[in-house]
């Protein structure tokens, strides 16, 4: 299964973002790869809404870094992890635990076991590698576990492992031989995601699977968003930019019903949806009549914008779980059900857990060693649990399959 992963966010889902168009960026980003999930002829190619929000992640955190750079000389990573700690692992753990929960109780054994490796896979962060190997020749078929939309978290948390890396070594270089920081800086940034958009390309041609999962190829997707956030933006001609906004909106709608080939994807098709994403952004809100501004503050988008997170998290594993609790193939009317279930459980969480843990009145400090805490205890016990379940069902279901050949 092919889905997106979110980003940083610094603004509450009911407050009105200060940049309108990266919220309704998420909102579309979502509703595509949520539409293909529960009806894929309405959108035969949402998983290009993952390239989307890579290009958003990747303009919000470089920015980020490059802030701190430029006040500090350095990049504290303490502070920096801390933030991505608060931002992804509460929901996504939750999320996570739900489902180990939900599946010991409904999923056969022989299937619940290769679901708990997933699970466990997904808690490390390496669920894109194990969906690179299991898409092999002969391995099951990727639509098949309910957390295996957390290859693109999992793709997003490697990648910024290194990301802020890079950066650094762009300001020892520029402070090293005395040049001026931020055209070093771009200049390293050039040419990390130049040679990933290479690397891309060549693997598509050799195994477009694990084009798709590996983190080396899909970095030039954050790297674009990346050098984005080294530019002016939402500055210059109103004109222009209005144009330049429907326009990366345009490519990035047609992409779904052009980039359906998923043999040849990524490939240079995956340039429609990137680059009208980094148009959208460059773009802004320009005050023009006939820009996008009112369809960007539209309040419905912006309220998907701010749950598109928890939404992407929760509809997955509701769509799979749910033939096994009623026992039958979920039909349309089922289907609008779970998705409306889907929203009520994004804005839920949104509400109960990610705005209290990221915008709560505590010290700044001790939210955030608290979660680090309570976030490794809580991945400790789903990586145990996940370990030890998958091997348990692996026996059950063996003992099963000798128990039912037997004469």
């Amino acid at each position: 299964m092919r889905g997106i992963v979110h980003s940083e966010n610094a603004v509450r889902p009911d407050q009105v973002p200060a940049r309108p168009e990266i919220q309704a960026l998420r909102a579309l980003a979502v509703g595509v790869v949520v539409l293909y999930h529960f009806w894929p002829a309405l959108s035969p190619a949402g998983y290009v809404g993952v390239d989307v929000f890579f290009v958003v992640s990747g303009f919000l955190i470089t920015g980020i870094l490059l802030r701190d750079a430029a006040q500090t000389g350095r990049i504290r990573f303490g502070r920096f992890y801390g933030r991505r700690v608060r931002r992804i692992l509460p929901s996504a753990l939750l999320v996570l635990a739900v489902t180990s929960v939900v599946t010991a109780i409904v999923v056969p054994p022989a299937e619940a076991a290769r679901w708990f490796r997933e699970i466990l896979a997904s808690t490390l962060f390496i669920e894109n590698w194990t969906q690179s190997i299991e898409s092999q020749q002969g391995a099951p078929g990727l639509e098949s576990t309910p957390v295996q939309h957390y290859w693109s978290l999992s793709v997003e948390e490697q990648f910024y492992l290194v990301w802020p890396l890079v950066i650094l070594t762009g300001v020892w270089i520029a402070s090293r031989f005395i040049r001026p920081r931020m055209r070093v800086v771009v200049a390293l940034l050039a040419v990390v995601t130049a040679l990933s958009f290479i690397s891309s390309l060549v693997l598509v041609g050799i195994d477009n699977n694990l084009a798709y999962f590996s983190t080396l190829s899909r970095a030039w997707e954050f790297g674009i968003g990346g050098l984005l956030a080294c530019v002016p933006v939402a500055l210059g001609h109103e004109r222009l930019r209005a144009a330049t906004s429907w326009v990366g909106l345009a490519l990035i709608v047609a992409s779904v019903y052009i980039a359906t080939d998923v043999d040849a994807f990524p490939g240079l098709l995956v340039l429609m949806p990137v680059l009208g994403a980094a148009a959208v952004i460059w773009a802004g809100t320009p005050a023009v009549a006939w820009s996008t501004g009112r369809l960007i503050a539209f309040g419905p988008v912006l309220w998907i914008g701010g749950i598109s997170y928890a939404l992407y998290l929760w509809h997955w594993p509701v769509v799979m779980l749910t033939p096994y609790i009623t026992g039958r193939p979920s039909e349309t009317p089922v289907m609008l059900l779970l998705l409306a279930i889907s929203l009520l459980l994004a804005w839920g969480t949104t509400r109960l857990i990610e705005d209290p843990i990221r915008f709560g009145v505590a010290s700044h400090r001790l939210r955030t060693r608290t979660i680090i805490v309570g976030a490794a205890a809580m991945g400790v016990a789903i990586i145990g649990t996940s370990a030890v379940a998958a091997n348990a069902l692996s026996e059950e279901a063996e003992n099963l399959a000798c128990r039912s050949s037997s004469p």
